[in-house]
């Protein structure tokens, strides 16, 4: 019996992916032979994709052919359960994206033929309590594609909303606040309560350095009740640890929601493209009970994977891979000392604290004692109903977010003028630093005003100075 036409493009999709995976292979092959080559005490620095992350220039030999594995695993896309074999299988059936590199594409990934477009941000659906409870009927996060025999839960539409700020010399800057609608849902409409977020994927370099800071020297920096009066309450972001089913300090996402870079990728995997794993178990992902027919379909569970999709081992190299990270160079600017000064007169400085130091690491030396100038606190603070995740009464939870590191910033600018990215802050609204200043509120506020005060000249050498970070 012949097949469908619907059986020759799953076997076609499949085929692709296929080639896809042993290309990645080829790449670990070939540089696991480069790492082999190397002086065993440290590796050279691991250019990647079009140069744009590379690799830590002291990372060991062992760390850099792990770091070389899991930049393949970043990259591979990941196919419809079942497959003929125990591989990169299991992706849905509803999902967002099909790779790591599809939300991340700064990172390595390799070309491949009818790859889905980079995903510039992602559609949550929260009910705006730091439970992070999602829709009754879509969960957490608008699924956009589905594998073949499923619909999508629907798609998105963005539109900007225009406003203006007038400066203190009576210049005036233009704004933009996302408007994000969802249409064509597959299961009836969202739940009353539901609030729409709209959220751009995040930069990834030197996030091994930011996970080797010491819990401590975050917690010192957390003055919630503002003792010192200065009106400025950072707190400490706290989540559940899903390897120790701890309560734990908690420093990567927006919000500050997940303790380490495992729990942080396995959430993605789960969230984004239904994968499971040792930290994320549920193979049906962001699938509601609700959602009957995709909590049934086949996944890639597997003994040869301990049960999961994404084994412990391959988490744990995606895990190297993101740690072997360089944090991007300071770009070239135009930046003076008195940009600098600026920054700190204006108050920037108190929640975007200059750097940390990462402690003495045993089991990781390339790490130790390293600065790091990630110019943010890592705490969470109220940044005003303007921010707001939804601007539908907006709760506490909503207007919070971490300070978000500065660092790469003239990165940032480089592929906003690329098309790489839509803009600055957690939704890409800002297209330039200024507007992201002129957003400040809550916390941010006095900052914000003291801002707008500045002569032009004065607000030139400020953001001169952002721009070279």
């Amino acid at each position: 019996m012949q097949p469908s036409d619907g059986e020759k493009a799953e076997i076609a999709w499949r085929h692709s992916r296929y080639g896809a995976i042993f290309a990645g292979f080829a790449v670990v092959l070939c540089s696991l032979i480069l790492v082999a080559c190397r002086n065993a005490d440290a590796a050279d620095v691991i250019s990647v994709d079009d140069g744009q992350m590379v690799a830590m220039h002291d990372l060991p030999a062992r760390d850099a052919a792990r770091f070389a594995i899991g930049a393949a695993i970043f990259a591979a896309p990941w196919i419809a359960a079942p497959n003929v074999s125990d591989g990169a299988d299991g992706l849905g059936p509803l999902y967002t994206g099909s790779a790591c590199a599809q939300c991340h594409p700064g990172g390595t990934h390799l070309p491949q033929p009818g790859q889905e477009a980079p995903i510039r941000h992602v559609v949550r659906f929260d009910g705006g309590d730091e439970a992070g409870g999602g829709d009754p009927r879509y969960g957490r996060q608008l699924q956009d594609h589905a594998i073949v025999g499923f619909e999508p839960e629907g798609r998105s539409e963005l539109h900007w909303l225009r406003s203006s700020v007038t400066l203190g010399d009576g210049s005036t800057v233009s704004l933009r606040a996302p408007d994000v609608s969802v249409s064509g849902l597959s299961s009836g409409p969202l739940g009353a309560r539901t609030r729409i977020v709209l959220l751009r994927p995040p930069p990834l370099a030197g996030l091994g350095l930011v996970a080797a800071i010491d819990e401590d020297d975050i917690a010192a920096g957390a003055d919630p009740d503002d003792r010192d009066g200065d009106g400025i309450c950072g707190r400490v972001g706290r989540a559940l640890d899903p390897a120790s089913g701890e309560i734990r300090l908690a420093r990567f996402g927006w919000k500050a929601s997940a303790v380490s870079l495992g729990a942080q990728t396995a959430g993605a995997f789960n969230l984004d493209m239904g994968l499971s794993s040792p930290l994320s178990p549920d193979p049906a992902g962001d699938c509601t009970l609700e959602q009957r027919a995709c909590r049934s379909a086949p996944d890639g569970r597997s003994t040869a994977k301990g049960g999961h999709e994404v084994s412990a081992e391959e988490l744990s190299l995606l895990v190297a891979y993101l740690e072997g990270l360089a944090p991007t160079k300071p770009a070239a600017s135009a930046a003076t000392p008195a940009g600098q000064g600026r920054f700190m007169a204006l108050g920037c400085g108190t929640c975007h604290r200059e750097a940390f130091t990462t402690p003495e690491m045993d089991r990781a030396p390339h790490l130790s004692h390293k600065p790091v100038r990630l110019f943010s606190d890592l705490l969470v603070h109220d940044m005003g109903a303007g921010l707001a995740a939804s601007a539908n009464a907006p709760t506490l939870y909503d207007r919070s977010w971490r300070t978000a590191p500065l660092w790469g910033l003239g990165q940032r600018l480089g592929e906003m003028a690329a098309g790489q990215i839509d803009g600055l802050l957690h939704d890409g609204r800002a297209r330039t630093i200024e507007e992201a200043i002129l957003w400040h509120g809550g916390e941010g506020q006095g900052a914000r005003e003291a801002y707008r005060a500045l002569a032009a000249s004065e607000r030139a050498e400020l953001l001169a100075y952002l721009a070279g970070l």
